[in-house]
């Protein structure tokens, strides 16, 4: 199988995007394409990823060495990493990639830009996204960072969302793309995530909690697979066999160390800037976050209600036109293989000394009003 991979110089923090602004936190360095003679005979597929490659696209890198894609059918494999300057809906667009992992958020603002792309496939049930404090203040609740002075991307809709659910006012000032200053601070209020950035912050003695948008109310799924329409139309099984690939990469990398480790060995080699303690710390962070409420259920699979309720909120503040309503579905999960999402309770830890100090003690997010 033919697996062209960019390397890449980046990423003193190796952040899981939800908004391009948040993510300049990790660019710099260019990038050198690499790529091996592929077979005849199969299939291939270009997938454009929102960020470098990192645990969040775990699900991906265990589809390629453990064989899922080779055994699906795809001979030829491209996988493009993301960055803060790239957008997956504009390279879907323009036919330069097959597929494209993004946020909800910018996929209906494409959507109501008339761009014929559909959702195909949920990767994060739940968004890590969202504030962080040291623990040393003391705060706990929203109503303690009210008042406050908080360093967010002016993309993101989670902080703008936390002003109207929670009803607490504070001023803002825009993420610069480092943390230095934040750990500097002694009453800094950041965004952030509870995994990589909590691990950095630990690295020097800092100890973090964290406030989740999700739990705020604003709960969009955190990592989408978006195709163009007619693509899937045209490409139905192909795009099953992707999404099935893709399914049992995501099983292998949450439940499977020794398939974790390959995947993770993979990233290092694409990614010479991603630190390995960091990626594990990751690896075992994000999986609630992977996971949320849909462990034992369909993988991938979305639903109305949910949809409905972050088009709505998005209307509320502004990021969505208050007169649009889509002409056809926002989803479609007639795509979706049978595999089904492992549970929370029955994931292995990570391995012994790949990390500094204890596992991350995250609880899936709840939503509140």
């Amino acid at each position: 199988m033919s697996m062209s991979l960019t390397r890449l110089a980046r990423l003193p923090f190796v952040l899981m995007a939800l908004a391009a602004a948040l993510l300049l936190s990790a660019c710099g360095g260019g990038s050198q394409a690499s790529s091996s003679p592929g077979s005849t005979g199969g299939d291939s597929i270009t997938v454009q990823l929102s960020w470098f490659s990192n645990a969040q696209n775990g699900g991906w890198n265990a589809a390629v060495t453990e064989g899922y894609l080779e055994e699906a059918g795809f001979t030829d494999v491209t996988i493009l990493p993301g960055g803060p300057n790239v957008s997956g809906i504009q390279l879907l667009a323009s036919e330069r990639a097959d597929i494209a992992v993004t946020t909800t958020e910018a996929y209906l603002q494409a959507k109501a830009q008339g761009i014929p792309v559909i959702a195909v496939y949920n990767e994060f049930d739940t968004p890590p996204t969202g504030v962080l404090v040291k623990k040393e203040t003391g705060w706990t609740t929203w109503a303690d960072l009210a008042g406050k002075s908080w360093t967010v991307a002016p993309a993101s809709l989670g902080w703008q969302w936390v002003q109207r659910s929670q009803g607490i006012q504070f001023t803002t000032q825009n993420f610069n793309g480092t943390y230095a200053a934040f750990f500097a601070s002694p009453d800094g209020v950041i965004q952030g995530y509870p995994t990589n950035t909590v691990y950095e912050a630990r690295k020097q003695g800092i100890e973090l909690n964290y406030f989740s948008y999700a739990s705020a109310g604003f709960n969009p799924y955190g990592q989408i697979i978006v195709v163009r329409e007619q693509w899937a139309k045209d490409n139905a099984d192909k795009l099953k066999r992707v999404l099935s690939a893709l399914s049992e990469g995501w099983i292998a990398y949450l439940t499977d160390v020794e398939a974790a480790t390959r995947a993770n060995d993979a990233m290092l080699a694409q990614n010479d800037q991603l630190a390995p303690d960091t990626n594990w710390f990751t690896w075992a962070g994000q999986r609630p976050f992977v996971i949320g409420s849909r462990g034992g259920q369909q993988m991938g699979a979305m639903a109305d209600e949910r949809w409905n309720t972050v088009v709505d909120q998005m209307k509320q503040m502004g990021a969505l036109p208050a007169d649009w309503n889509p002409t056809g579905p926002l989803y479609d999960n007639s795509y979706l293989s049978d595999h089904v999402m492992p549970k929370l309770e029955d994931l292995p830890e990570a391995p012994p000394g790949s990390f500094q100090g204890a596992p991350p003690d995250i609880t899936v997010p709840t939503t509140g009003s």
